[in-house]
């Protein structure tokens, strides 16, 4: 039966009228106001206070809360390489379990000698091994969190590749955040197995003096936000529910329905700003590569990017690439920017619904072949075909 639209047409309508509503620019206006306002160096003794419990994921400054940096002038001759992945999950309606992961790769080379070297590698994974992290036990099947994280690892030994094939000055981008976020609520076990290989690859980009970065497309994010909202709190111990400071809490309440992107909207176009310490749990897992990151205004759409503490230590690093993210976005045929390279990428990695049902076809052709025909489960039959 087809959704009945009728019943949350009302809701939408309500929705878009809050999101449309005079008062929230003022509540970013507001936000930005704190920004400015707010002490770096206060704001990191509290954070790293341990009698200063903080329910919600927050940044720390590295230097200021509010400085902008504007675009260096790019290099004449660099390269840019990106990997993205897509991945076909196991389908437990299939007889034969297996998964697959296609890994996209672009090596665009500007200057006097330009290029575009463009690839994808497909991995059909079905192996015991491949299909579990512990397979004499058949525990931790790679499938869900797991599965993302495995192709996240397959991502950054693809970047890794490709960067091996340049001799110009270059910039490895990922599509995303370079922090393993599905796997803070996994077994210690599960972390390990896929941050050693995760973790190793970046290792070579720093043997290598390579940036490797994360680039973040309309962020969710709201980490600088919630370290303001801690700067404006007194307590010890923050508790909303029995907050003591009437002014503090009509600040803290302005700040809630604000993401960082719009924190950082008085960014004009090729602006960047001053460097953020991510707090998330799995990052003291890091080591040396523990992750930062700053926003940048690409001209039309304010963008996180991510990279190791490595990269955002060295200023020419970070001077790289940010000339080189500015420049890509220039170069892109599409508003709000986005960098070809990681474009790129995309369309080599992508797995549409009809690589889907091949591979699946492929599967059942070669099991038939061998006189095994399976019975698909009756949920899966009946989702295939209208029952009246």
């Amino acid at each position: 039966m087809p959704l009945r639209l009728g019943s949350i047409g009302d809701a939408v309508e309500r929705m878009v009228e809050i999101l449309a509503a005079e008062e929230r620019s003022q509540w970013v206006e507001r936000a930005q106001r704190l920004l400015h306002d707010a002490d770096p160096g206060e704001l990191k003794a509290k954070l790293r206070d341990r009698r200063t419990r903080v329910p919600w994921l927050v940044a720390i400054p590295v230097s200021s809360m509010d400085d902008v940096f504007g675009a260096p002038d790019c290099p004449s001759y660099f390269s840019v390489v990106a990997a993205d992945g897509s991945s076909v999950p196991p389908d437990r309606h299939s007889l034969a379990r297996f998964y697959v992961l296609n890994i996209g790769r672009a090596i665009l080379t500007y200057g006097e000698r330009p290029s575009a070297v463009l690839a994808a590698s497909a991995q059909f994974r079905f192996q015991i091994e491949d299909l579990y992290l512990y397979p004499s036990a058949g525990s931790f099947p790679i499938e869900g969190a797991r599965l993302s994280a495995k192709m996240a690892v397959a991502e950054l030994g693809g970047l890794r590749e490709a960067t091996e094939r340049t001799e110009t000055p270059v910039a490895a981008l990922r599509d995303g955040s370079l922090i393993l976020w599905g796997l803070q609520n996994e077994d210690r076990r599960v972390q390990q197995r896929f941050l050693r290989k995760f973790l190793e690859c970046l290792d070579d980009f720093q043997n290598a003096g390579v940036p490797v970065v994360g680039y973040t497309s309309f962020p969710g994010a709201r980490d600088v936000v919630n370290s303001v909202r801690v700067w404006l709190c007194q307590a010890e111990a923050i508790d909303c529910a029995n907050c003591s400071s009437p002014e503090a809490m009509d600040s803290c309440k302005a700040l809630v329905t604000i993401l960082d992107r719009q924190l950082f909207g008085f960014l004009k176009a090729g602006e960047r700003s001053d460097i953020f310490e991510s707090t998330s749990a799995i990052l003291s897992e890091y080591g040396d590569h523990r992750i930062q990151f700053f926003y940048l205004n690409v001209d039309g759409e304010v963008v996180r990017i991510e990279a190791p503490q490595w990269v955002m230590h060295d200023s020419q690093m970070v001077d790289f690439v940010h000339s080189v993210l500015c420049d890509q976005c220039r170069r892109s045929g599409v508003h709000p920017p986005y960098p070809p390279a990681l474009q790129e990428a995309h369309e080599q990695a992508v797995i549409s619904t009809t690589d889907r049902r091949l591979v699946e076809d492929m599967v059942d052709r070669a099991l038939a072949r061998r006189g095994i025909v399976f019975t698909r489960s009756a949920k899966d039959r009946s989702k295939k075909r209208r029952a009246v």
